[in-house]
């Protein structure tokens, strides 16, 4: 992802230790604890918008209505 200037390996009782990194499991722990309760939440708030402006306000809402 970034490319940047390799730190040295280092040595742990004589053993090589990899650098830390990202993994396939931190990211998609990232977008089950993080990007899905967000993106489920404006999905909802979205929604409750757009009954509130059809029904109680009897107005057009959206970028639809718009373009219409």
């Amino acid at each position: 992802m970034f490319f940047t200037r390799q730190k040295p390996v280092k040595k742990i009782m004589g053993w090589r230790i990899a650098p830390p990194r990202i993994t396939i499991g931190a990211i998609l722990a990232a977008l089950k604890y993080i990007a899905l309760p967000l993106f489920g939440g404006l999905a909802l708030l979205d929604l409750l918008l757009y009954l509130f402006f059809q029904h109680v306000l009897e107005r057009c809402y959206g970028v639809l209505c718009l373009l219409s």
